[in-house]
């Protein structure tokens, strides 16, 4: 019994140690900066680009990752939890992509009141959804950090509605805080496992 939690608490470690390679955090990260460049531009080129830095999360895990722990297989409830985590976030994303073109295409054909209503509320709803989605995200996968990016979510939207900063900065900023995040993770995670010559890394 006692070998099989060192074991668990072992794998646990693995496991969390290998998603702190800011891969994640980055790719978030860039998908928020494009939502807000998208709001503030009104570009369709970057309502579409916004959502892709997600589809290189295997190639840069593969690119960065993987040759520093090899080929990882955790349990499949915790791989199948991540996986599902990450549906969750890109659903979210793609729901706040559509609520901000709506806002900023049909406002002027809403009746007045809902308007005023919707253009100074719904980012407080889409922070809500998004903050839920790190919440489950974080429950899910054992990122504590992902409860941090559910109360910065939350945070900023609310100093930004009470303060009249233009949405598109605030959601900016939410982003570059994560992508800043990323970052650190990345350039510590290359620190601490560098890949050596016969393809191993270094504990």
């Amino acid at each position: 019994m006692k070998e099989k939690q060192a074991f668990d608490r072992l794998r646990r470690r693995a496991y969390l140690e290998y998603h702190q390679d800011g891969v994640l955090d980055i790719l978030i990260g860039l998908c928020v900066i494009g939502f807000g460049l998208n709001m503030l531009t009104d570009s369709s080129a970057l309502l579409i680009l916004s959502w892709m830095p997600i589809i290189f999360y295997v190639p840069l895990k593969n690119r960065i990752t993987v040759p520093r722990f090899g080929f990882a297989r955790f349990d499949s409830d915790r791989s199948r939890s991540v996986r599902v985590s990450m549906g969750i976030l890109s659903g979210v994303l793609m729901l706040g992509l559509l609520m901000g073109v709506y806002v900023f295409t049909v406002g002027d054909k809403m009746p007045p009141a809902f308007e005023v209503i919707l253009q100074k509320y719904h980012m407080l709803v889409l922070g809500g959804l998004a903050s839920l989605a790190f919440v489950g995200a974080a429950a899910a996968t054992g990122l504590k950090r992902l409860y941090a990016y559910a109360a910065l979510t939350l945070t900023i939207i609310i100093a930004g509605i009470e303060f009249g900063i233009s949405t598109p900065y605030y959601v900016i900023a939410i982003g570059a805080i994560m992508l800043l995040v990323g970052l650190c993770l990345l350039i510590r995670f290359l620190q601490n496992h560098p890949v050596i010559a016969d393809g191993t890394h270094e504990a």
